[in-house]
């Protein structure tokens, strides 16, 4: 009877390890963990833009960051790799405080997405849980205008943080357009970050190296205005696209950004 009661007890552990959810982020690994990671930023991405749409007067403008992977402990003797992808909204002075409000409300209800204010009004922070042990957070004070978003996968068993995104289709003519008025060189080599929509397709940021650092924002089209203009760089919405330059003091750096609407 004891013989047979271990039987049946190892493979009732047998079928639970197989198909019970799991409790804690270490029971899987990071590579199971990246399509959630993924996943997540594509909502988290499509709520960034819901809200830029919302932003007011001068529209806001948002990016897409790449994957990164970083090495990390589960134990002191365990080490492990956590994966996330930031979400960068850029908006004007003085509305941290209603871009991640907007955000939290834009996400799906089951994100339970909150933003409480602390140290006296002083820090904002901004958390969400995407579900599979994947976490949404940002840290920001009330004046800031550059707005990281993180999704996160925590310490996870695991050596390297795989996948791949999914293919983001052509550069939009903006890309071309605002590299030219940048003084960018012709045929400057771009390199793609993407997400699937949860509502379908893909929306995807275009990166490239534009021309020589210099005073102030160049090369925006007439009519519009920036919503973050510093001197590390400038951002502003071009109808359904987002526009964002940066000024590392030697070259400018251009982002552009499809979004899930288009």
């Amino acid at each position: 009877m004891v013989g047979a009661w271990i039987v049946v007890l190892a493979l009732i552990s047998w079928w639970s390890i197989r198909n019970d959810p799991a409790t804690v982020p270490e029971q899987r690994s990071i590579e199971q963990a990246m399509p959630s990671l993924r996943e997540a930023a594509g909502v988290l991405l499509t709520a960034a833009e819901n809200a830029a749409a919302r932003g007011g007067p001068v529209p806001w403008a948002v990016r897409l960051g790449e994957v990164r992977s970083e090495s990390c402990s589960l134990t002191p003797v365990r080490p492990g790799v956590q994966g996330s992808r930031d979400v960068v909204l850029y908006v004007p002075q003085g509305q941290a405080k209603a871009a991640f409000d907007q955000v939290a409300a834009a996400l799906p209800g089951d994100f339970h997405a909150s933003v409480l204010a602390t140290r006296v009004a002083t820090r904002l922070s901004f958390y969400a849980d995407a579900g599979n042990f994947i976490a949404i957070d940002g840290e920001a004070q009330p004046d800031d205008q550059v707005l990281v978003l993180s999704a996160g996968t925590g310490c996870r068993p695991g050596t390297t943080a795989g996948g791949s995104d999914p293919a983001p289709g052509a550069a939009p003519a903006v890309l071309g357009e605002t590299l030219a008025a940048l003084g960018g060189p012709a045929g400057a080599a771009v390199t793609t970050e993407a997400v699937a929509c949860p509502g379908g397709g893909t929306a995807a940021t275009y990166q490239a190296t534009a021309g020589r650092s210099g005073d102030g924002p160049r090369g925006v089209p007439a009519g519009v205005t920036p919503v973050w203009s510093q001197a590390g760089g400038w951002a502003y919405a071009q109808g359904p696209v987002f526009v964002v330059v940066d000024d590392n003091g030697e070259n400018l750096r251009l982002s552009v950004t499809t979004t899930c609407g288009q």
